[in-house]
């Protein structure tokens, strides 16, 4: 019989990703999609969290790695497409094939699962002290979706906008599995700077609360950064190498 690798305690937050992500799409269901957001963002906190403390306490081992694998499936995989699905999904339009705007609202959540799913799997079998990731990082699509589905979305109606976000997310999605190099957040100052945009995400959605016109200022800035991240950090790598 085989050897079981003991879980240390970044596995122990792994696995609180995934229960994070598990509690979002409860919330999704209930149509708290603020809240489902804000859940999201930690998620994608207690990621970057449980790969740093491996490599610092030197326990990263094969199970930690699966671990973090169907974690990021249900965080940043099936809750985003959820929330994308929720969000302009519109029962009042006819079924999901009757209705082009539904259609677009199944397909391209469909799309973030088995893109996502296809980049993971390929993940596990990355070594961590790589300097790049191949493929957009399921954290990075996850961010964007939460943000676009508020912006264009359920959390503002003047500005609902189903067919060119479906559209765009749509296209980011297609990155998921593709030979692009995308920068690791290692070392402090990113570090410092990945945590500080997380927690400017998590007050955006929480002034939400309070008035939708700064929800709309701070997510406006914080959404820049990302999509910043995904298409112009790859031509720094190419043309740089790190």
């Amino acid at each position: 019989m085989s050897k079981i690798d003991p879980l240390t305690f970044p596995d122990l937050i792994t696995i609180s990703n995934a229960s994070v992500g598990f509690l979002a799409i409860t919330y999704i269901i209930d149509n708290r999609l603020w809240l489902a957001s804000i859940l999201i963002i930690l998620c994608v906190f207690l990621d970057g969290l449980d790969g740093y403390l491996a490599r610092y306490l030197d326990v990263e081992h094969e199970l930690g790695a699966y671990l973090d694998f169907f974690s990021d499936i249900i965080s940043f995989c099936f809750a985003p497409a959820l929330i994308l699905y929720q969000t302009f999904y519109d029962e009042g339009l006819g079924r999901g094939w009757e209705s082009p705007q539904n259609a677009l609202a199944t397909f391209i959540p469909l799309m973030i699962v088995f893109l996502g799913t296809l980049r993971l799997a390929r993940f596990v079998n990355e070594t961590s002290d790589e300097a790049r990731f191949y493929g957009l990082p399921t954290p990075a699509l996850a961010l964007v979706i939460i943000h676009l589905s508020y912006l264009f979305g359920w959390g503002d109606i003047w500005a609902y906008s189903p067919y060119i976000t479906l559209a765009v997310i749509g296209i980011i999605a297609s990155l998921l599995y593709t030979d692009i190099r995308y920068p690791k957040p290692r070392g402090r100052p990113y570090i410092i700077i990945g945590g500080l945009l997380l927690a400017l995400s998590v007050v955006g959605f929480l002034s939400d609360l309070i008035s939708h016109a700064y929800c709309r200022y701070i997510l406006s800035i914080t959404i820049s950064f990302i999509l910043g991240y995904i298409f112009i950090s790859p031509i720094i790598v190419k043309i740089y190498g790190k």
